[in-house]
This record gives C-alpha cells, structure tokens and sequence, in this order.
C-alpha cells in the first residue's frame, strides 16, 4: 500500500488564496528497493484544487541499485476542495490511482487545526477500495484513519505522520487484517524551495500478509512553490 501525498506542504500552503507546488522525492527501503516520485499540486482561488502524481522504480532484477532499469509503478490523481469553517480547515478530496494491474479510488476528508503560530495538527479518514484487473485476484477494501502533529520554528518544519489500517476482505499484516505505518519529516524553507528527508516504519515487504516483517523506509527529496 503506498502512501498517497495529497498536500505535502499543508502548513505553508493551506490558508493561501492559491498556490502551486511540485516536487522530486527519491525512496529507500531498507530491503534493497528503491522508488522515484514526481509531485505536482495547484489550488485555485476558489479552494478548488488538483494535483497529480507519476510513480517509478528499479525494476525486480536489481531493484537495489537505484535509477536502474526505471520502470512505472503508477500514477496518482487528486481532485480536492479546501475551506475555513470553525476555525478549521476542511478539505474533502478523492483520489485514483492507476496502474498496469490494477485500479484505487480513494475518497478522503482532511480536518487541520492550527494550534498557533508553530503548532498545527490534523487528522484524515480515507477509504480505499482496489479493483484488481489480474485474473484471480480479489478486488480489496480497506479504511485508513490517519493523524499528524507538526512543529514549526523559523524557517524549519517537524512533523510527525501515524497511520492505521483495516481491510474487509483480506489480510494486511501478519495473518490479520489489521496494520500501521508511521512516518517522521524534517524540512527546511529558504525562498520558495523546500528540501526535506523523512524516515518512516512500514510493513512493505514481501510477504506482508502473512508475517511480521517491516521495513524502515528512507525518502530525501526538495520541493518547491509557485
């Protein structure tokens, strides 16, 4: 299961009239594999906004090396609505993501809350259902709660991301239909560029149903504003 990332800057860009964004993030795992993301967001005046986003990696035969053999591993497109209501901010949004073997909608609500000048927290449910094109291959529905806490001081950004997930149909994790990931960003803004590194716990390995195993996932990265 990948990570969808709908709004990467929240803090910087949420209570702007209108605002763009793109970034390049590269990911590690510590099993050897790696991926390359291409991110691109804009939020039109209206609070409506669309972004989409392009998923590569190295391929099986030695998905180790990095920039080897790129091959696609999908794309992600996001349409949302943003506003102020309560002295919180809403975004209702719905997402799919495609690729050779299969298709994801994943339809969500965003609430943010800005505690103060430094603090911020907020809180996403999304609901994720699967359409597999592979013969013999179940399609799949899983609800995914998610919470972040950040900090920011000056020009650098903390964040703290901790996501849960529950399946109807089949085992996520370890012979249950139950799992979790959590995820910890350090940024830094100077002008309009924002480079960032991130370090995070997933159970994305290979035999992910049916054991334990979990993965420390690497991702560097620098994003920038329009």
């Amino acid at each position: 299961m990948k990570l969808s990332r709908a709004l990467i800057l929240v803090p910087l860009i949420s209570c702007a009239a209108h605002a763009g964004y793109v970034d390049y993030r590269h990911e590690y795992y510590d099993d050897g594999r790696n991926y390359d993301r291409v991110y691109m967001s804009h939020r039109f005046e209206s609070g409506f906004g669309v972004a989409v986003e392009a998923i590569s990696r190295s391929d099986d035969a030695e998905a180790d090396k990095p920039y080897n053999n790129l091959e696609t591993n999908g794309t992600e497109y996001t349409a949302s609505y943003q506003f102020i209501w309560n002295q919180l901010i809403w975004q209702p949004g719905f997402v799919v993501e495609t690729d050779e073997n299969q298709a994801i909608y994943k339809p969500y609500l965003r609430v943010q809350y800005n505690i103060n000048d430094s603090w911020w927290t907020a809180f996403r449910y999304r609901y994720e259902y699967t359409r597999r094109n592979a013969e013999g291959r179940d399609d799949r529905s899983v609800q995914r709660p998610e919470a972040w806490l950040g900090y920011n001081v000056e020009n650098w950004m903390f964040e703290v991301n901790g996501i849960y997930k529950f399946a109807e149909e089949e085992n996520l994790y370890n012979n249950t239909k139950r799992d979790y990931e959590y995820n910890f960003r350090v940024a830094y803004k100077f002008g309009q560029w924002v480079p960032f590194i991130e370090v995070g716990n997933v159970s994305s390995g290979y035999n992910t149903a049916t054991t334990d195993d979990r993965q420390t996932r690497y991702r560097t990265g620098i994003g920038y504003n329009f």
